[in-house]
């Protein structure tokens, strides 16, 4: 059985090993007091009187926005009148078509962020090693060929170092730098004071491609008791509850090398395993399923989509019910049923995922004196997040875009009122206006208007006769009793409902 033993760190680089400490047994809690949040505790007055003013506030407020104005339209009659009425109706019709091409470009970019489409790099791995204290680097103490002890009283070792980079990160560094050259002057020469400062991208981690980094050294543990197995993992993330908030990733030390020593004397072969870190996490198809995706490894929302693209191509929905999916030999090969219900495919493709095997790296450990020249570079793709998907994530949760937002709302709101004044004035202009052209016909017709509401408030059966509806001392005494009248038929609706009792 092999002997795990951590390794020792180098200067610069954190120790990512720690022994298993062993928890203490809890014993029994304190007891608590009754919280005053109990949902069985009925409230206090103090509560009960909070509610109800917070009750009485959010009425007020749907109040005031029910007569709040939101009629931005000005009406064409108006054009004859003012001759910015046109151009402010282009105006509107300019904005109509503006917001919706903005709308249609938010979705556009929120369905490309949640598509989470990954970019395939290049990371080089470079693994090289050191030896120390060994036999041929003693020069101040030979070695005696008549002495019977050859010890030289010192424990030789090995140190081995393992560091990784994207190369197009290296490229578009070099890029700027060239830029920067270009803007400043020859390398190392003070920049103009005119010359923007270029800032250098981020650059990711070695470590932050991984979950495990695991060595093997391919030696006798008996010999070498401290161990032959040297492993760096990263923290799993902690349990989510249903329901509960998702908690934040664990704190990880992001490192660009991973170094190790230990003792020996003999060329060694090492086997290195990197356990790829993906988010979200790919798997590896089985073989059937790869055939029929094209693929052989993919995303759980991949392999989905896959078998929903390969359903539409082939018209496999069933024609009563959509959901329902009509099995051809491929498919029932793979999941061995007839019919199949399309959302239970994401449970039916479990068995058919496995995780995905980690990169394997062989190197030899020299400890003779080419160790300190030798040093091996191995080329892997890795996904990453598209970088203008973190830009367009940005635009989404921007603060600004809220900002603006309520601006213009705000700006809205008052052009609802001015267009509501505008509104009122060209009432108040119509009024005047049919008046002074044709006063006799307009008080008739105002009349006759107000004869006709006055019989509704009285009842049909009441009739009103002209020349009383002339007469302003009628409208004092009848309009009361109109009012009585109609309030007291509304009661008596309300009675006869069951609600409450008719007015006396």
């Amino acid at each position: 059985m092999n002997n795990t033993q951590h390794y020792r760190p180098s200067p610069g680089i954190p120790s990512h090993r720690s022994p298993t400490q062993a928890q203490p047994r809890r014993g029994p809690g304190p007891m608590v007091a009754p919280s005053a949040n109990n949902p069985h505790q009925p409230p206090n007055p103090q509560q009960l009187q909070q509610a109800q003013i917070a009750a009485q506030q959010e009425r007020e407020l749907a109040k005031r926005r029910a007569r709040k104005p939101t009629d931005k339209t000005i009406p064409e009659s108006l054009e004859k009148l003012v001759p910015n009425v046109k151009l402010y109706n282009d105006l509107r019709d300019l904005e109509r078509r503006y917001d919706a091409t903005m709308m249609r470009k938010r979705l556009d970019i929120q369905d490309a962020v949640n598509r989470n489409v990954k970019l395939f790099k290049t990371l080089r791995i470079w693994i090289s090693n050191t030896a120390k204290d060994q036999p041929w680097q003693n020069s101040d103490r030979p070695l005696d060929e008549n002495a019977f002890d050859f010890e030289t009283g010192q424990i030789p070792m090995f140190r081995v170092r393992i560091e990784g980079r994207l190369l197009d990160d290296e490229v578009e560094n070099e890029l700027d730098t060239d830029v920067d050259l270009e803007l400043g002057g020859e390398r190392g020469s003070a920049k103009p004071e005119t010359t923007p400062t270029l800032v250098q991208k981020p650059v990711r981690k070695f470590s932050s491609f991984f979950k495990s980094i695991v060595v093997e050294l391919d030696r006798s543990n008996n010999l070498y008791p401290e161990g032959n197995i040297i492993e760096w993992r990263r923290p799993p993330p902690m349990p989510h509850q249903p329901g509960a908030p998702i908690p934040p990733p664990p704190q990880v030390s992001e490192f660009d090398g991973f170094e190790f020593e230990r003792k020996g004397d003999v060329d060694v072969m090492c086997t290195i395993k990197l356990e790829r870190n993906e988010t979200p996490d790919r798997y590896r198809l089985s073989p059937q399923l790869a055939e029929l995706l094209d693929t052989k490894e993919d995303t759980r929302a991949g392999i989905v989509m896959g078998l929903w693209e390969y359903v539409r191509k082939n018209k496999l929905q069933d024609p009563d019910e959509r959901r329902n999916i009509i099995c051809d030999p491929a498919l029932r090969a793979i999941f061995k049923q007839e019919r199949l219900y399309f959302p239970q495919i994401p449970d039916l493709t479990v068995p058919h995922l496995q995780p995905l095997e980690p990169i394997t790296l062989q190197y030899r450990i020299r400890v003779d004196k080419a160790s300190h020249t030798a040093q091996y570079a191995y080329d892997v793709a890795v996904p990453i997040d598209d970088p203008i998907r973190a830009e367009m994530a940005a635009i989404l949760s921007s603060p600004h875009y809220a900002q603006q937002t309520r601006e213009i709302l705000a700006i809205d709101d008052q052009i609802a009122v001015i267009v509501q004044a505008i509104n009122h004035s060209k009432a108040k202009r119509d009024f005047w206006m049919n008046l002074a052209l044709d006063p006799k016909g307009f008080v008739d017709r105002w009349v006759a208007s107000q004869k006709r509401d006055l019989e509704v408030i009285l009842g049909d059966t009441v009739g009103v006769e002209t020349e009383e509806a002339r007469r302003h001392a009628f409208y004092e005494r009848a309009l009361g009793e109109g009012v009585l009248a109609l309030l007291q038929k509304q009661q008596q609706q309300v009675a006869m409902q069951g609600q409450v009792p008719p007015m006396q």
